[in-house]
């Protein structure tokens, strides 16, 4: 489905995206079975991750693009497994709503567990309604990426999800694979914030009219 040297890249800038520090090379070794499944890996900056952290986001990437071929709704069912794929061999309650408060900087959004599943079905609705009317394919793709990041439904792997889930949206509209590079890292957590700081003023507009 993809070429090899397409998954090497998607998943080394995804997981740096998210802290994981091996390099291009050695995810390249891991997924070309070079390196033990079962061993740690050093990354970049000396710390040292289970091979899986690779592994995992492969097979969950391979699944991602076998559900953008499906024709049917895109459901919360296939998005809890897409998480399981991504960390079940990682994470005790991969596939699982975090059940905690998240304090993580990068959020000015308030998102408490006791409201993810209903915000959660909120989001599945707002895919398939773009997915079947969006006009512009692209930006609709971002919009959820930016919505799924800001209501950051799971304890771990959010951001690997969120682009995962961008790529979804972007195969199933007939749009090509996108890589998020590491280098852009500043300007993609830019575009994160300003993206809340536009929904606050959106809220806070709506709250005013109505007074």
């Amino acid at each position: 489905m993809f070429e090899p040297e397409l998954i090497a890249s998607y998943v080394y800038n995804s997981n740096r995206l998210d802290g994981i520090s091996l390099s291009e090379a050695e995810t390249l070794r891991i997924l070309s079975e070079q390196i033990d499944p079962e061993s740690d890996v050093a990354g970049e900056d000396g710390k040292t991750f289970e091979a899986e952290v690779v592994l995992g986001h492969d097979r969950a990437l391979r699944g991602m693009g076998l559900t953008a071929q499906s024709t049917g709704p895109f459901t919360g069912e296939q998005l809890l497994l897409l998480h399981k794929t991504l960390m079940g061999n990682l994470l005790l309650s991969a596939g699982e709503y975090r059940e905690c408060t998240l304090r993580y900087k990068g959020l000015l959004i308030a998102s408490p567990p006791e409201h993810l599943q209903e915000r959660m079905d909120w989001l599945v609705n707002l895919i398939n309604t773009g997915l079947e009317r969006a006009q512009d394919p692209h930006k609709f793709s971002w919009r959820i990426h930016h919505e799924f990041i800001t209501l950051h439904p799971f304890i771990e792997a959010n951001g690997r999800l969120a682009r995962l889930l961008l790529n979804l949206i972007r195969l199933r509209r007939g749009l090509d694979l996108t890589v998020v590079p590491f280098a852009d890292r500043e300007a993609y957590s830019r575009a994160i914030l300003e993206f809340q700081q536009q929904k606050i003023l959106r809220a806070r507009e709506r709250a005013s009219s109505a007074e």
